[in-house]
C-alpha cells in the first residue's frame, strides 16, 4: 500500500460571520487558533482520498462541485472521496457555485474558489508525494463525550444526561512508511466542539484543533487528522457542570483537546493495533428522507409569542414565507458513503448530524469491532434522529421546524430508510468482493 499526507491553513485573515450558533450579533474580532484543510491519499487496488476541513459544514452545491473538479483532475470517482467536517461552531461553512443546491442557512461561508484550489493544490501534493507503508487499526473508548438530551416529564430538556448510552468508541488509525516511521494520526470520535459558545469570537476548531496540536507536539513528524464522528447530541464532558453546560474558557477548550489527546495517546501506547489488509471497495448511495406536514398556525403562534426567543422566531417567520410561496418542501436527502478497507474493517460516513444512537445501532448490526461511523460527511445540512428520537421531541427533531426550506420534522419511518440503505449498499460490496475472489 501507498499513502501521502498534506495540509493547508484555511483561516480567515478578516472578519466573517462564523457558522454555528444563530445567536451571534457580529463578524469575528479575531484568530485563536488556526484552521485546516487537510489530505490523506491512500493507494492500494484502487484510490481513496480522505479530506477534512475544520468548517461547520458544506452544502450539496459544495460537495458535488469539490468531487467533480476532483474527479476531472485526478480520476477519483465520487464513491472514491470523503469529506468529512469537523463541525466547529468558532469558524464558518462552505458553500458552493451552483444556486439551486446551496443552503441559504449558511450567512457566510469561506470563499468558494480559494477552498476548491487549496484542494486541488493538496490532492496534487499528495499524488506527487506517496510512499510505502502500511495502515493500522486501533481501538479503545474515551469518556470525553456526554448527552444534551434529558428525557424529563415535562419532555427533552438541553442539559447534561450523564448516564444515557452513548458510543465512546475511539479509533485510531497509524500510517507507517517502509521503514516503520509514524507519518499519520487518524482518530474518530463523535462530539461537537462546542466547547466554547457563542460568546466566542476567535476563529477556533474548538478542542479538536488542540487534539491535533498536542499529537503533532508528541509525535514530531506526524500530521493528526481528526474524523468526527455521530455527535447530534454530543457535547463536551468539559463543558458540563452539574445539571448545566458552561461556555468554556480558552483555557478549558485547550484542557479538553489535551484530555481527548491523552486518551489517543493510550490507545497508540497500549492498545493492539492490527494491519489493514488495503483491498478497498467503495460506494455512495443517496437515501431520500420524508418530513410530515406541519400546520401554518404552529408557526404563526411561535411568530407571536414573545416569550419564544428571537432565533426561533427568525426561523418561523422564513417558514410561513415559504408555505406562503409554495417552496416548503416534504422530502430530502443525505449521502451515505460506504468503505470496506479490507475484509473486516468498514467506514460508514452520513451526511447530517447524525445521532449517536446510529452508530451503535450500526455497530450492533455489524459486530466486529471494526466497524467506524461517521457523521458530518460529504455534506452537513441538519439533524438526522432516530426513530426512538423522534418519538422523544427534542432539539435534534424539532430542529427542521425553524431550520431548512421543510415542511416539518422528519418521519420515524426514516431510521428504516437509512438503515435499509447502509444494509443494501454493504451487501452490494461484500457480492463485488466476491466476485473478485
Amino acid at each position: 500500500m501507498k499513502f501521502s499526507l498534506s495540509k493547508a491553513d484555511i483561516t480567515p485573515q478578516t472578519p466573517v460571520w462564523m457558522a454555528g450558533f444563530g445567536d451571534r450579533t457580529h463578524e469575528s474580532e479575531g484568530i485563536h487558533d488556526p484552521i485546516f484543510a487537510k489530505a490523506v491519499l491512500l493507494q492500494a487496488n484502487k484510490t481513496l482520498l480522505i479530506l477534512t476541513l475544520d468548517l461547520s459544514g458544506g452544502d450539496r452545491s459544495f460537495i458535488v462541485g469539490i468531487k467533480t473538479i476532483l474527479e476531472e483532475t485526478f480520476g477519483l470517482k465520487h464513491d472514491e472521496v470523503l469529506i468529512n467536517f469537523s463541525h466547529t461552531h468558532h469558524a464558518v461553512a462552505a458553500r458552493g457555485e451552483t444556486h439551486g443546491e446551496r443552503d441559504p442557512m449558511y450567512r457566510s461561508a469561506i470563499d468558494y474558489r480559494f477552498i476548491r484550489d487549496t484542494i486541488v493544490r493538496l490532492v496534487t501534493e499528495c499524488c506527487s508525494n506517496l510512499e510505502e507503508g502500511q495502515l493500522l487499526l486501533g481501538r479503545g473508548t474515551s469518556i470525553f463525550g456526554v448527552s444534551r438530551r434529558k428525557l424529563t416529564d415535562k419532555g427533552v430538556l438541553w442539559k447534561p444526561t450523564y448516564n444515557t448510552p452513548i458510543d465512546h468508541d475511539l479509533f485510531v488509525f497509524q500510517l507507517l512508511n517502509a521503514a516503520g516511521e509514524r507519518k499519520g494520526i487518524i482518530y474518530s470520535y463523535g462530539c461537537h466542539p462546542t466547547s466554547m459558545s457563542s460568546d466566542n469570537y476567535l476563529i477556533s476548531n474548538d478542542f479538536p484543533g488542540r487534539t491535533n496540536s498536542y499529537l503533532e507536539e508528541t509525535y514530531p513528524g506526524t500530521m493528526a487528522v481528526f474524523l468526527q464522528g455521530c455527535a447530534g447530541e454530543i457535547k463536551p464532558l468539559k463543558c458540563s457542570v452539574g445539571d448545566d453546560f458552561i461556555s468554556c474558557t480558552f483555557e478549558q477548550m485547550e484542557e479538553a483537546g489535551v484530555d481527548l489527546a491523552k486518551d489517543i495517546v493510550r490507545v497508540l501506547e497500549k492498545q493492539p493495533f492490527t494491519p489493514v489488509q488495503g483491498v478497498f471497495k467503495s460506494i455512495l448511495v443517496e437515501a431520500s428522507l420524508f418530513m410530515e406536514h406541519t400546520p401554518i398556525e404552529f408557526f404563526e403562534a411561535i411568530v407571536n409569542n414573545p416569550q419564544i426567543g428571537e432565533v426561533r422566531r427568525r426561523g418561523a417567520q422564513r417558514k410561513i414565507k415559504l408555505f406562503q410561496e409554495g417552496l416548503a418542501k416534504d422530502r430530502t436527502s443525505i449521502y451515505i458513503c460506504i468503505w470496506h478497507l479490507d475484509e473486516d474493517t468498514r467506514l460508514i460516513a452520513m451526511e447530517g448530524e447524525i445521532s449517536t444512537e446510529y452508530s451503535m445501532l450500526l455497530k450492533q448490526l455489524f459486530p466486529g469491532g471494526k466497524t467506524i461511523v461517521l457523521g458530518y460527511s460529504n455534506g452537513v445540512t441538519f439533524y438526522v434522529p432516530t426513530r426512538k428520537m423522534i418519538g422523544e421531541g427534542g432539539y435534534e427533531v424539532d430542529y427542521l421546524h425553524i431550520g431548512g426550506p421543510y415542511t416539518g420534522i422528519f418521519l420515524p419511518e426514516i431510521e428504516d430508510i437509512i438503515v435499509g440503505q447502509i444494509t443494501k449498499a454493504d451487501l452490494a460490496l461484500r457480492k463485488s468482493e466476491a466476485s473478485v475472489n
